[in-house]
């Protein structure tokens, strides 16, 4: 009784901090007209949410949010600008091209930069990878080759905001960006620790292999 006293306790605690961390993210994103401060308020809300996924430890939240805000804010910076240029001209193109084959092809490229977006500040929180364009590679091939798992996620964070806006639009001011974040966050570092145990299972039997010989 007592365990599932605490468990629901720190679940409790785990919600304000979401609530919290939003209300963060939000004060930054206006603050900074969103064109300044998206990138890095995004990057340092799920570098927080990794740290919650990878420790058991409590730190102080507001100052370790600023801490990754600060971190990375010029790669995380223009990161933002890139993908926030990448969706204007992708949204003009849709607007305006009638051809029925140039939009079905817009729209393939769209899917693919969704996919890359999705990916790309998990990536940056988890990877020590050098090099802006490297991390944006790479974000856009982790999408693709964990392309069920990333559909799987779009269906469940569209489908649970059209419930959210339904039934409890007001859910949204408290939660809106710390949700969508927490729900990429945790499905990333799952198929991240995934490629690591296969990473580890095929360098054991490559040593096993090499012991045989």
């Amino acid at each position: 009784m007592l365990q599932k006293l605490e468990s629901t306790n720190k679940n409790l605690i785990r919600l304000l901090q979401l609530v919290y961390l939003n209300f963060l993210w939000g004060i930054l994103v206006v603050l900074g007209l969103g064109l300044f401060t998206f990138g890095p308020a995004s990057y340092a809300m799920v570098s927080v949410i990794r740290k919650w996924l990878r420790s058991s430890e409590d730190f102080p939240l507001t100052h370790t949010y600023f801490r990754y805000f600060k971190e990375n804010y010029k790669e995380t910076l223009l990161i933002s600008w890139l993908y926030f240029a990448v969706a204007f001209v992708l949204y003009v193109d849709l607007a305006y091209i009638q051809n029925w084959y140039l939009r079905v092809v817009i729209l393939v490229i769209s899917f693919f930069y969704v996919l890359s977006a999705l990916y790309i500040f998990p990536i940056m929180a988890h990877y020590q990878w050098q090099g802006m364009f490297y991390k944006i590679k790479m974000a856009f091939l982790f999408g693709f080759s964990q392309l069920h798992y990333s559909l799987v996620l779009l269906l469940i964070i569209i489908g649970s905001y059209a419930v959210i806006i339904r039934l409890v639009p007001g859910m949204l001011t408290f939660m809106g960006s710390s949700f969508f974040f927490f729900a990429i966050t945790w499905t990333a570092v799952q198929l991240f620790d995934r490629l690591k145990k296969k990473e580890v299972a095929i360098d054991k039997n490559t040593f096993s292999e090499g012991e045989q010989l």
